[in-house]
């Protein structure tokens, strides 16, 4: 049993995102991570998919851009969208102000690979280079934008 009240969690700074991690892949039976996560305006993360994790979005405060299998939508608080594993999906806060979601990942160790994220890709653009050996390694792969 996991109990975090709302200022705990370890909290790491992955590319311009604030992650807090609340749920550790190794304290769950099916490797479920849960986190939040800040998105400052105009920070995006680009359209990609999981091999192993299908994730789900939980939108707490304010409103985003989901890329969503080549399409895109408006989500605002009290939206839910599910990604199923191998979906093509990314997000961008095109808003002044900073956007909030829950997200969760069950069947893999997405909470390893913003760990890593954290850890190895804190200068940019100077260690960019590292990001694609991050990426093959925990099974996520970028995709490029359909056009919209």
């Amino acid at each position: 049993m996991t109990v975090l009240k709302h200022e705990e969690g370890q909290s790491l700074q992955v590319l311009s995102d604030r992650v807090c991690i609340k749920l550790k892949s190794a304290q769950s039976l099916n490797s479920m991570t849960v986190v939040t996560v800040d998105v400052p305006p105009n920070s995006f993360v680009p359209p990609h998919t999981h091999t192993k994790e299908e994730e789900s979005y939980y939108m707490l405060e304010g409103s985003m851009i989901m890329y969503l299998d080549g399409g895109e939508l408006t989500i605002e608080p009290g939206d839910f969208v599910h990604v199923p594993a191998g979906t093509p999906h990314g997000y961008k806060n095109n808003s002044d102000q900073v956007v909030k979601f829950l997200a969760w990942a069950v069947g893999g160790k997405i909470d390893e690979f913003f760990i890593e994220m954290s850890e190895k890709i804190r200068e940019l653009p100077n260690h960019l280079a590292k990001m694609p050996e991050i990426l093959e390694k925990h099974g996520i792969q970028a995709v490029e934008p359909s056009g919209t």
